[in-house]
């Protein structure tokens, strides 16, 4: 593995010709401030940066990251997907987080030209032409498939990373008409982004023990034994790094994240993945929700439905209907028995479930009357 080197110099360049407007003006003071702030400290004597994590399970926390190994980080990407020295790389994500910053790291260790618009739901909106490179974010992604224009520049994106949440069976089917390689990874701030990444536009085995997230050169994995993801990686100063990420590995030496180990809920003895419930029932039901867990004396813990208010949602369709229909859907035992609506679904920062606000949510609304229960 190539070391990023730290004791040569540094310049951040930007590509303007990608954007229908050639200013400088179509970025915000804030945002100028923020990129400028970034190459600064990383400039600096200093030998680590700062950066927050993403606070999927609790407030986000500061971490100090290593310059040296941000560049060996950066370098990994770069070598693996084969972007080309000078090549442009799309800017637009928060970069107050990990994935935004590498962006910006990116383009110095490996002098891409950087193609910088203000962080929103639809990225592409104000690009006329595709960057060679781009991260994202699943909600930019899909935002960009609802517009014509926005869905042929990301088709044309040569090498398109897709990270910060999961791509759900919805996103991959509308992206398997794209020809260009899209990608989603998987990492976390203690990883300096992601270690392995998986390709989501192709086809999965019938087997479905293929098609995994395929660890970058020099990362070691093993399964720790409550089945969880341990990851060694020296060359970005990852030592036995326990995640909570259950894991399952395939006979091609690339894995599957199953979900959060604290995301399990036990209901009665039987052990339910969040992740896994959510993406069963995505398959069918058209509406944005979650699962989540409320208390119940019989189970200890009951599955909960919580499904946003909004004229599109299922309105016309009884608590009862759905359940039937996520019933046929999914393993025993694994149905909700509680059925919860709200206006709002809490989220992270970063666009990502807030598991422990949802379930705060939850307990509150089940104290309610009239909700469906079935049994819980």
């Amino acid at each position: 593995m190539q070391d990023g080197n730290l004791n040569r110099s540094y310049t951040l360049r930007f590509a303007r010709d990608y954007l229908k407007s050639a200013s400088e003006d179509i970025l915000s003071l804030e945002y100028k401030s923020q990129i400028e702030s970034l190459y600064q400290e990383f400039i600096s004597d200093s030998d680590s940066i700062s950066v927050f994590s993403s606070g999927s399970t609790g407030e986000p926390k500061e971490l100090k990251l290593k310059k040296q190994y941000m560049l060996n980080s950066a370098h990994m990407t770069c070598s693996y997907l084969k972007i080309p020295k000078g090549a442009s790389t799309l800017l637009c994500m928060p970069l107050k987080f990990i994935g935004a910053k590498m962006v910006v790291i990116r383009a110095l260790a490996e002098e891409l030209e950087l193609v910088a618009v203000n962080p929103s739901s639809h990225p592409l909106l104000g690009l006329r032409k595709a960057p060679y490179f781009a991260a994202m974010t699943p909600a930019q992604v899909f935002s960009s498939l609802e517009s014509d224009a926005e869905r042929e520049i990301l088709f044309n994106i040569k090498e398109l990373i897709i990270g910060g949440g999961a791509v759900n069976s919805s996103l991959k089917a509308q992206l398997m008409p794209s020809s260009n390689r899209i990608w989603s990874t998987y990492g976390m701030t203690e990883t300096i982004s992601h270690i392995a990444l998986r390709r989501v536009n192709i086809e999965d085995s019938s087997d479905d023990k293929s098609n995994g997230y395929v660890p970058f050169e020099g990362v070691s994995l093993h399964k720790a034994q409550d089945g969880t993801l341990v990851i060694d990686a020296p060359y970005i100063g990852v030592k036995a790094l326990k995640t909570n990420d259950v894991v399952e590995f395939n006979p091609d030496s690339s894995f599957n994240i199953l979900g959060r180990a604290d995301n399990i809920i036990n209901s009665g003895g039987i052990k339910i993945q969040i992740e896994k419930l959510e993406e069963l029932i995505r398959e069918f039901l058209d509406c944005e929700f979650n699962v989540t867990s409320v208390e119940s004396k019989k189970f200890g813990e009951s599955v909960c439905l919580l499904i946003k208010n909004s004229p599109s949602t299922h309105q016309s369709m009884s608590d009862d209907a759905i359940l039937r229909q996520i019933k046929d859907k999914v393993p025993k035992y694994w149905a909700p028995k509680v059925i919860l609506r709200t206006a709002v679904l809490p989220r992270t920062e970063s666009g990502k479930p807030a598991r422990a606000k949802l379930k705060s949510l939850a307990s509150e609304l089940y104290q309610k009357k009239d909700i469906f229960t079935k049994g819980a």
